[in-house]
């Protein structure tokens, strides 16, 4: 169970939404995982920008924040459908209604917002707000057909969820089987095989905005949730390897950052390591994830955390509006370094989560009974 303190007030529970199926510390762990996926996006950033919040530069690591989002989205979406289908049937139509009628206000009306205002002050001249969207930029952000900056991750996610039904079904259909387990692995490593063959990542562009080179992420969510599936199945689950597993996976992680990497390998530091690693990261954030939900009560703490929570549950928001913070208080602060990264990041999380209470909020209770 979370561990509670005096201060709970009515809107920090809401946003938590502390029901019996996050407050079993669970699935609340993986509000925490996003959080920690916006922190690493917004601390390279910082870094970037000369405003690092910590001694060690954390510039480069970014990329590995927003692969983290990647494989936690399918995981959540992929589970979510799996025991659904379980429950109520793939071939029930309103399920899969209400899947699409919350992936979209999931994602648009945030992001409608970001983009109308950035088109309003590009089009009045505003030349220091980050996104520069004019009428033609706006129509191909809305056609998911171009992203600037940090917006290019939007359309890699809105395609996955058209084809993440396909891959459910072929999971339930695997798992119905009752196939060896060495058989679903095989399918499953060859299937990423394919993929790598078909889009080799040495030729990912930068900040592409197509599915394809990105899907062994998704694909690792997607199996991490037919794991997860399984294991909550039976009835005798070994802790301890779960435990060394998700270390691993942290240490793993800490050592790729590009500063400490360059440090154990006595090499220059290259902000660009591991920006096409899809399939390590794939793996890496899989394991962490799996580690974090059937490894011990301690690391599961950690990511339960209300404030780590918090974090996780206004990160889309975090992720649309930190570069604007971060560009405005790098232009009109007067200030460099630690103590003005710190002020933009505290600015940064408050407009977050006024950003989610406005913007996001009100779109959650909305959704399509499947029965």
């Amino acid at each position: 169970m979370l561990t509670r303190t005096s201060f709970n007030p009515r809107w920090l529970r809401e946003a938590l939404g502390d029901t019996p199926a996050t407050t079993d510390g669970h699935l609340a762990a993986l509000d925490g995982l996003r959080g920690l996926a916006v922190l690493i996006v917004m601390a390279s950033h910082w870094s970037n920008a000369g405003m690092g919040l910590l001694p060690l530069s954390l510039a480069g690591i970014g990329k590995s924040g927003v692969y983290l989002f990647y494989v936690l989205s399918a995981f959540l979406l992929a589970r979510l459908m799996l025991l659904r289908g379980e429950r109520l049937g793939y071939s029930n139509v309103r399920m899969w209604a209400d899947y699409a009628l919350r992936r979209v206000l999931r994602i648009w009306p945030l992001f409608v917002v970001v983009l109308l205002l950035s088109w309003v002050l590009t089009t009045q001249g505003v030349t220091g707000w980050h996104y520069q969207i004019d009428t033609r930029a706006l129509l191909r952000h809305l056609s998911l057909r171009e992203g600037q900056s940090v917006l290019w991750s939007i359309p890699v996610e809105f395609t996955f969820y058209l084809w993440l039904p396909l891959l459910v079904l072929a999971a339930a259909w695997l798992r119905r089987r009752a196939f060896p387990m060495v058989v679903e692995v095989a399918v499953a490593a060859l299937l990423l095989y394919g993929v790598l063959r078909a889009w080799p990542p040495a030729q990912a562009p930068v900040n592409d905005i197509h599915l394809w080179h990105y899907l062994p992420l998704f694909l690792c969510g997607v199996y991490a949730a037919r794991i997860d599936v399984g294991l909550r199945s039976g009835q005798h689950r070994r802790i301890w390897p779960w435990a060394l597993a998700g270390a691993v996976a942290l240490g793993v992680f800490v050592a790729t950052v590009p500063q400490v990497w360059a440090w154990l390998t006595g090499t220059v530091p290259r902000p660009d390591l591991g920006h096409r690693w899809f399939l390590f990261f794939g793996l890496l954030w899989s394991v962490l994830l799996l580690a974090v939900l059937h490894g011990p009560n301690w690391l599961r703490r950690i990511f339960a955390h209300p404030v780590l929570r918090l974090v996780g549950i206004i990160s889309f928001s975090a992720y649309l509006w930190h570069m604007p913070v971060l560009d405005y208080v790098r232009a009109h602060a007067g200030m460099q370094g630690a103590l003005a990264g710190w002020i933009a990041f505290a600015i940064a999380l408050a407009i977050s989560a006024l950003s989610w209470w406005w913007l996001e909020r009100p779109w959650r209770a909305v959704r399509l009974r499947a029965g």
